[in-house]
């Protein structure tokens, strides 16, 4: 590929993304297709339901990086389906938390269901799940779903400053302002450099 036609397809592909990010999938589509990047046009199919010919695209890729393997293990995941793929630590770190943000922002509200439903099988890879699901679930403004999440997590890895941080945003959202500093306050207590809780700490002085 020569140098003008590699432009061509990075401007695609930034077109592409920030059409996604805008909640305009057709035009990511065309983008994506523009830039002959199978793994964004699955993307956007993922996005917006149609999760079998999000599949049948990756299965042409597949291998080709984590992210889509990632991918179409999810997939697999949501649908219940037999794989030889299963999901890494690193995966889940890099993918689930920004994958989930994505589906509430196109409000695939029975993806989401389907993908916490199986939050059991994906702690086995991924102890941090509960964070991860809690933080995105506080981001949408399900708090009480945020907390269950969020006590999981601390009953797995009570020593992670960020799992307190979280609760203690948890509490601030639902006006529970001396129970939040309490939690900025363990954050702090297991690691006296953590900033945000720091921070937190002073705006609620």
């Amino acid at each position: 590929m020569n140098e003008k036609a590699l432009e061509a397809e990075k401007i695609y592909n930034t077109q592409a993304k920030t059409a996604l990010k805008n909640t305009d999938p057709e035009t990511a589509l065309e983008y994506f297709n523009k830039a002959e990047n199978l793994y964004g046009c699955a993307y956007v199919k993922f996005l917006t339901g149609e999760l079998n010919e999000a599949k049948v695209i990756l299965t042409l890729i597949k291998g080709s990086s984590s992210a889509v393997n990632w991918l179409l293990c999810l997939i697999n995941i949501i649908n219940d389906g037999i794989t030889n793929i299963t999901p890494t630590y690193f995966q889940i770190r890099n993918y689930y938390e920004q994958d989930l943000e994505m589906l509430f922002k196109y409000r695939q509200k029975e993806i989401i269901e389907k993908i916490i439903s199986k939050i059991k099988y994906l702690e086995k890879f991924n102890r941090e799940i509960y964070k991860y699901t809690a933080r995105v679930l506080l981001n949408n403004n399900d708090f009480s779903r945020a907390k269950k999440y969020i006590e999981q997590s601390l009953l797995i890895s009570y020593k992670d400053p960020e799992t307190h941080y979280i609760y203690g945003m948890i509490y601030e959202k639902i006006n529970s302002k001396e129970k939040a500093k309490e939690e900025y306050q363990k954050a702090l207590k297991v690691s006296q450099d953590y900033n945000p809780a720091k921070i937190k700490l002073e705006e609620l002085q």
